[in-house]
């Protein structure tokens, strides 16, 4: 209880946001907490930081020590206006903060709402233009995953369904498999990175590729569970990229180049409109760059 205090204490006093209401925006008497000038502490602002299941007789005692650093904040801030020396850093300081993590807000903002979707006849040209430069950095693989209680009375049936991973195979196993298994992958027909599989197996599979160039059918068992693995296909790291696997690559990369461009234009024309209403001005060693 005594850390989950301090960490709070500590958060409230490093949020200045925190209890910034103005007091003319006068709470309720079961919301009033604490007043300091113009600044007013809400029960709300301390209640939502409260971790949750906390006794009543906790959450009281919290309450009071961080509406007692919220004071003691203040008080100490006033003291120590007069005092520190380089106070104008500091406001610079939090000033220079509060504007990057603004620009930075907006800037993920961008990023989903600012970026048109990439035209797939581009991510086509593109692919066709730098195909022998994507590389799979990792193997990738076709196939199928289970996992299932070794105690399942269809197990050998499921064996032999993986093993042979035909129509039939795959709608016996989506019939009966998928039911008594506790995790069910079918992958045949598209790639996947070989590592996102053998995550799935609680087991040492040796280099990756090694494993899918020598490896068709693999199993083994942990903790009563019993995991099947089937590839239908592989390629090793180092190969050319197939298209499809490609596309969403392709795509992440456009988008961050249409972003680039659109940001860089926001900005010349925000800097522009400054520059005429006279808001931002620039010196000669900006204007000469």
């Amino acid at each position: 209880m005594k850390k989950t205090a301090l960490i709070l204490l500590g958060v409230i006093s490093a949020m200045p946001g925190c209890g910034r209401h103005k007091a003319d925006s006068a709470p309720s008497d079961t919301e009033f907490v604490a007043q300091y000038r113009d600044s007013v502490l809400r029960l709300s602002d301390i209640v939502s930081r409260l971790p949750a299941g906390i006794s009543a007789a906790d959450s009281t005692a919290l309450i009071r020590k961080m509406a007692d650093q919220w004071i003691e904040g203040f008080l100490i801030e006033d003291l120590a206006a007069g005092q520190i020396d380089d106070l104008d850093r500091i406001d610079a300081l939090t000033a220079d903060y509060r504007r990057s993590l603004i620009a930075d807000s907006y800037r993920r903002k961008m990023r989903r709402t600012g970026v048109q979707p990439v035209d797939m006849a581009g991510v086509k040209a593109y692919y066709k233009a730098h195909a022998a430069e994507l590389r799979l950095e990792r193997p990738i693989v076709k196939g199928l995953f289970i996992r299932i209680p070794a105690d399942s009375r269809n197990l050998d049936d499921i064996r032999q369904w993986m093993r042979l991973a035909d129509t039939d195979s795959y709608d016996a196993l989506e019939n009966t498999g998928r039911r008594e298994a506790t995790a069910f992958r079918y992958f045949a027909d598209r790639w996947v990175d070989f590592d996102a599989v053998a995550s799935e197996i609680p087991a040492k599979l040796g280099d990756a590729d090694t494993f899918v160039e020598n490896i068709v059918d693999y199993e083994t068992e942990l903790n009563g569970m019993v995991y099947i693995l089937h590839l239908t296909d592989f390629m090793r790291s180092g190969t050319m990229m197939p298209e499809d696997y490609a596309a969403p690559i392709i795509e992440d990369r456009m988008k961050a180049l249409h972003l680039a461009d659109y940001e860089a234009g926001l900005i010349k024309a925000l800097r522009a409109s400054a520059a005429e209403k006279n808001i931002l001005k620039e010196g000669n060693y900006i204007k000469q760059r």
